[in-house]
């Protein structure tokens, strides 16, 4: 995954690690293309552990002569339609990617030294060595004040070197007890690789990042990019109690209740808040329950107004006062101050 309008790498790579491998560490912009299923991956692996290198090669080539023919084809379509030159990758630079590029027989398409792991190391250096070069500057706010709206916003009136990355979005999560999505989240790996590639393509003068806690929902922010968001200037977003309120029930109520139904959506939000039960209190959390409770009818669900009491009572004791103790005790240099209409004009006067 790239930012809007993002560059791309110098190759297309064809990745032959098994489906289960890419999952755990794929690499952003490559083609899955395996030349073992995960089956026949973990048969050459037990092969390997009990009888063998040699044994264990030629198990893979026999598991994988009926498909051959057909994985290669898919292989040269692929090499065929790619703008850009293409290469191999396994995860070591193997015997995979060398069998790869022996069964194209095409001299153009090499295969990666290294693989996927090597190049997983490069991009977590570079990540790390452009965190330190690059200016930060942090969208902070309260919740529900639009930081992630106001993030793409910038991305339109940024200059092309300045880079708007939006961690939720590479997370696939918007990070809060209530953040997730239907399709999950990457693997820390995935997302690691993917944020990497990101700003490697980039190379950012300055960086624009959201004000993000060490998680994500369950993937973990690198410690070069949450060490600079607890260090760097901050804009704080401002925004009506109504408005985050409402912005809240749109993402949080209204959105699942579309891509699932309202069953679905209350079962999610009831969840959600038990999970918090331990911070928000016992008797706050009864109380978000029970207006929860009356939200839940036909004729109320889709109403703001319904589910405004419990959403204030989050916010009031819960979201408020763990963003108001955060500001308090990193003590970062305030750059701006403004609703997004202002922010987007004062970013717009800085950058002429």
């Amino acid at each position: 995954m790239f930012p809007e309008g993002g560059k791309q790498s110098a190759f297309l790579l064809l990745d032959v690690r098994a489906p289960v491998e890419v999952h755990r560490s794929g690499i952003p912009g490559a083609l899955s293309l395996p030349i073992l299923n995960d089956e026949e991956r973990e048969a050459v692996g037990t092969c390997y552990h009990e009888h063998g290198q040699a044994a264990a090669v030629a198990l893979g080539v026999e598991l994988t002569a009926p498909h051959r023919e057909a994985r290669v084809a898919t292989w040269r379509e692929a090499v065929a339609k790619s703008d850009r030159p293409t290469a191999f990758a396994c995860w070591r630079g193997g015997k995979r990617s060398a069998l790869a590029t022996e069964w194209l027989g095409d001299p153009t398409v090499p295969r990666v030294q290294g693989g996927t792991k090597a190049l997983r190391r490069y991009l977590m250096a570079s990540l790390e060595s452009q965190f330190t070069q690059t200016e930060t500057l942090v969208i902070s706010g309260l919740t529900g004040c639009g930081k992630t709206d106001l993030l793409h916003a910038l991305r339109k009136v940024a200059p092309q070197d300045v880079l708007a990355l939006d961690l939720e979005g590479l997370a696939n999560h918007r990070g809060s007890a209530f953040g997730g999505f239907p399709a999950g989240q990457p693997a820390q790996q995935t997302f690691e690789n993917d944020l990497a590639a990101t700003v490697h393509l980039e190379a950012p003068r300055m960086t624009l990042v959201e004000d993000e806690a060490r998680f994500v929902g369950h993937v973990e922010v690198p410690e070069c990019i949450f060490t600079k968001i607890k260090q760097s200037p901050v804009v704080i977003l401002e925004a009506t109690q109504e408005e985050r309120v409402a912005r809240i029930i749109r993402e949080y109520v209204f959105e699942p209740t579309g891509l699932a139904s309202r069953a679905v959506a209350r079962q999610g939000l009831e969840a959600n808040i038990k999970k918090l039960a331990k911070r928000l209190g016992g008797a706050h959390t009864v109380e978000c329950l029970e207006a929860l409770a009356f939200a839940d009818h036909e004729e109320r669900w889709l109403s703001l107004d319904a589910h405004t009491p419990w959403v204030n009572l989050l916010l009031r004791h819960y979201y408020d006062k763990l963003y108001n103790r955060a500001v308090t005790r990193l003590e970062r240099p305030i750059a701006f101050q403004g609703s997004a209409e202002e922010v987007l004009a004062w970013f717009a006067a800085k950058g002429e």
